[in-house]
């Protein structure tokens, strides 16, 4: 009796469980149930939360007051457009005639909500967004775009590329590119369009994209390296001493020269560099020009011929110079030569020459600006037309036991320094006698020819490069003038810068004329 005792409590107590179990599911489901059909007979004519059409809330409003929330949203509308330079301008729907019309009714459109999300929405409360139609009258808003102030000449500027500057005190430099402010204008009517349909309140240009931008910006590489480029070629300095004058060929100059084509290559237009070498041996070459010239006697003439001065190697300076200026050097540059003169400037010929007088026949060598040698001598024959030309001209070199060579002679001398081609000045030791009228019927063929002594010494001390003038002066005769043996082309003035001893003293002996005619 006590087993089954036991055995009726335990079921007793599994009934009474479950019976509560009923009735708190019952407790829980009926306000559930309840708050369910009351949630869903609510949303049978509202919309659901977070519902928007056309951008205006209408979350949990009925068609009517969302329709009338829409319609004033649309009375009202504006947007605000906001583009570069801080300029702003805005377009109203009324401008537009801007208003909603509805394929389907509001009401419908609760119904449909309800279809397809029922339930869900309800429970979990999920976004749903509902468009309606706006309409607009398109060709008021074509003509609203148009006068927009950001369409307006003085504000539609065009962007400008980055691009290089002219050569200034900082050299080359990067110019940045210049935005602008450029409207997109194919691209402008459907971003607002679309701002408006969406009734969104503000159009950022900027952000919208609309402005057209630069080709080329100051942080393109290509640009970067070419101005490095320039600067570093346009950094080179040569500098020209011509005594006192100085010429310089730096950036100023040589950015004159410099181009950068289409694809950024710098290059140094030679030509540029071939006309400034020009200009300098157009300004310094002395080669062949006519001197004043003050002799030993006191006048000053004007010596014409020769080839004595400087004398630039134009083509191989033009290498040598777009190297330089290539490589960006700085230096002072020595230009190339084909002929050197004793130094710069009016007078090239400096205070160490050789003053030849054909008329007295007789020479002076200054040495540093001292008359260290004068002497009488025989010239060119005048009578077989071997006469010695005037004018300016170097000493080519000076040799040591030379024989002269011509079509009838083979003579031996101990001193040589020629200065017009195969005509120099060397000793005669065949002459007993030199100076006077010899020269007019038995002279040299063409040489200045000298006392031995007198050729040994100038020999000691004559250098490459010195300047021989050779001139005539009537009235210096060292002999008696007959009236066909006067010549006149010396040109006297009473300007000139050399000076030195007027004589006629020489080595000159007795006159004795020797038949013996050696160059």
């Amino acid at each position: 009796m006590a087993t089954k005792a036991k055995n009726n409590n335990g079921k007793s107590k599994r009934k009474r469980t479950r019976n509560a179990l009923i009735t708190g599911f019952f407790m829980i489901a009926i306000p559930l149930l309840a708050f369910y059909l009351l949630v869903s007979n609510y949303y049978k004519d509202h919309f659901y939360n977070n519902t928007v059409i056309n951008g205006v809330e209408t979350s949990n409003m009925t068609s009517d007051v969302a329709e009338d929330a829409i319609n004033d949203q649309v009375k009202n509308y504006s947007l605000v457009i906001s583009g570069r330079g801080g300029l702003t301008d805005t377009i109203t729907g009324e401008e537009i005639n801007l208003h909603t019309t509805y394929d389907e009714s509001l009401s419908d459109l609760i119904d449909k909500q309800n279809t397809l999300a029922w339930p869900s929405s309800v429970l979990k409360h999920n976004d749903i967004e509902v468009k309606t139609m706006l309409e607009l009258d398109e060709s008021l808003l074509d003509k609203v775009i148009s006068e927009l102030i950001f369409l307006k000449e003085e504000n539609n500027i065009k962007p400008a590329d980055a691009s290089i500057s002219k050569y200034g005190e900082n050299g080359y430099e990067i110019i940045p590119e210049n935005p602008g402010a450029e409207i997109l204008a194919d691209k402008l009517k459907d971003e607002v369009l679309n701002a408006i349909i969406m009734l969104e309140p503000a159009l950022d240009l900027e952000e919208a994209k609309l402005y057209t931008e630069p080709e080329l910006t100051s942080d393109n590489a290509q640009l970067k390296s070419a101005v490095d480029e320039l600067n570093r070629i346009a950094g080179a300095k040569i500098t020209y001493e011509f005594g006192d004058d100085t010429e310089i060929v730096d950036g100023t100059k040589i950015s004159e020269w410099l181009t950068v084509d289409g694809d950024y290559k710098v290059s140094l237009n030679t030509e540029g560099v071939k006309e400034f070498v020009d200009y300098i041996g157009k300004n310094y070459n002395s080669f062949g020009r006519t001197r004043e010239f003050k002799t030993s006697y006191g006048d000053v003439l004007q010596i014409k011929g020769g080839d004595y001065g400087w004398w630039l190697n134009r083509p191989a300076e033009v290498e040598e110079l777009t190297k330089l200026i290539q490589d960006g050097e700085k230096q002072t540059k020595t230009p190339v030569y084909f002929q050197t003169a004793q130094q710069y400037g009016k007078d090239d010929i400096g205070n160490t020459y050789v003053e030849v007088n054909l008329t007295a026949q007789h020479l002076f060598f200054y040495h540093e600006g001292k008359l260290i040698l004068e002497t009488d001598f025989v010239s060119g024959n005048e009578s077989k037309k071997w006469g010695t030309p005037v004018g300016t001209y170097p000493v080519q070199y000076k040799e040591n036991d030379a024989t002269l060579v011509g079509e009838d002679y083979e003579t031996p001398v101990k001193y040589w320094m020629p200065f017009n081609k195969n005509i120099g000045f060397h000793d005669a030791n065949w002459r007993s006698d030199f100076g006077k009228d010899i020269y007019l019927k038995n002279g040299s063929h063409g040489c200045i020819n000298m006392p031995p002594k007198m050729a040994k010494k100038m020999f000691e001390y004559i250098k490459r490069g010195v300047a021989v003038v050779v001139y005539e002066l009537p009235g210096t005769e060292n002999y008696e003038v007959k009236d066909d043996t006067k010549t006149n082309t010396g040109t006297k003035t009473d300007i000139g810068s050399k000076t030195g001893t007027n004589t006629n003293a020489g080595t000159s002996e007795n006159s004795v004329e020797s038949e013996v005619q050696a160059n």
